[in-house]
């Protein structure tokens, strides 16, 4: 059967050939058939060549591609692990500094309440400073009002005690210093009157701006004797005791007439400096504290006397309301008048 087969295949094979043959002798040349196939499998080749070729190509263009985008996103990495260090350092910049300024705030603060402290110290010692100051000042005025008490009860001569006058008036107080060294009676004459409280009541009825204040007429402690004052006094005079004292603003010199043994009670204080009246008035103490006050005596308004040029008759005459002696302490220092 096989081999029946294989002849009718062989007998197929040649009557195919015959048959070629046949259509060989009338149609064109096999040659030319052949070439045509050639040239189209060479093109097939050539064409499946340029596939590989392109095909390699974009094989080549994804690779450089992928070594690319490998190389950015590496670039990538790179730069964030650089920010994201940086940024930890800038971290670490800026909380370095918040802990220093942290630290200057505190610093400040520290040395701006020791400062507060050391302020209200130094405060704190000065008011004790003063207020033992002031306690020493009392002890010893109370010590020299004792002495001074005590000196009196044994007849010691007041001009020998280191006193000063308190003079209370209606336009403030005034305290007065002595020159028993130079004037002894005079100062004792004084001293003698305020104790006896021969001035309280008294009034200044002679004022002159820019030259002095004058009072301690007993006459003027009555208003219906005002034609008369400027002549009064204790009913006797004492000797001068004219020295080198210059009269000079603040000084305490004795009022007189024309005799130079005239002087009583009647005092003046000058406002201004005075020199016309060196050597011819008794100069026997000087203001120590209250300028303020006879600023305002001197200077209070003031009218003419009958009969006198000048305007020295004060229009509402501050009144001596008390005379106070007492022991020297040491406040009662002279003041820049």
């Amino acid at each position: 059967m096989r081999t029946c087969i294989t002849l009718l295949g062989v007998a197929l094979l040649l009557g195919g050939c015959a048959s070629n043959e046949t259509k060989a002798s009338a149609a064109p040349a096999p040659a030319a058939t052949a070439q045509d196939a050639a040239a189209q499998k060479a093109a097939e080749q050539q064409a499946a060549m340029e596939a590989r070729a392109n095909a390699a190509r974009e094989i080549a263009k994804a690779q450089q591609a992928q070594r690319e985008a490998a190389a950015a996103d590496a670039a990538l990495r790179a730069q964030a692990e650089a920010d994201a260090k940086a940024n930890e350092q800038a971290a670490a910049e800026a909380a370095k500094a918040a802990q220093e300024a942290e630290q200057a705030a505190a610093d400040k603060a520290a040395a701006e309440k020791a400062a507060a402290d050391a302020a209200k110290a130094a405060a704190d010692k000065a008011a004790a400073d003063k207020a033992a100051a002031d306690k020493a000042a009392v002890a010893a005025a109370a010590a020299g009002t004792a002495a001074a008490t005590a000196s009196k009860d044994i007849h010691v001569n007041p001009y020998d005690l280191n006193v000063v006058a308190e003079v209370e008036t209606t336009a403030g107080t005034m305290v007065l210093g002595f020159f028993p060294d130079v004037a002894p009676g005079h100062v004792k004459n004084f001293v003698d009157l305020a104790r006896k409280g021969f001035y309280d009541g008294t009034r200044f009825h002679r004022t002159l701006a820019g030259f002095m204040i004058q009072g301690g007429d007993p006459l003027t402690k009555d208003l219906s004797k005002e034609a008369m004052w400027g002549t009064g006094d204790p009913g006797y005079k004492i000797k001068a005791e004219f020295n080198s004292k210059p009269h000079v603003r603040g000084t305490l010199s004795m009022a007189r007439s024309s005799d130079p043994n005239s002087a009583g009670s009647q005092f003046f204080i000058c406002h201004a400096a005075a020199p016309a009246l060196d050597n011819k008035y008794t100069v026997f103490g000087e203001l120590l504290r209250g300028y303020d006050v006879l600023d305002k005596i001197a200077t209070a308004p003031a009218t003419a006397r009958p009969g006198s040029p000048e305007v020295s008759k004060p229009v509402s005459p501050v009144q001596i309301v008390k005379v106070t002696i007492r022991a020297r302490t040491p406040a009662d220092v002279k003041q820049d008048g």
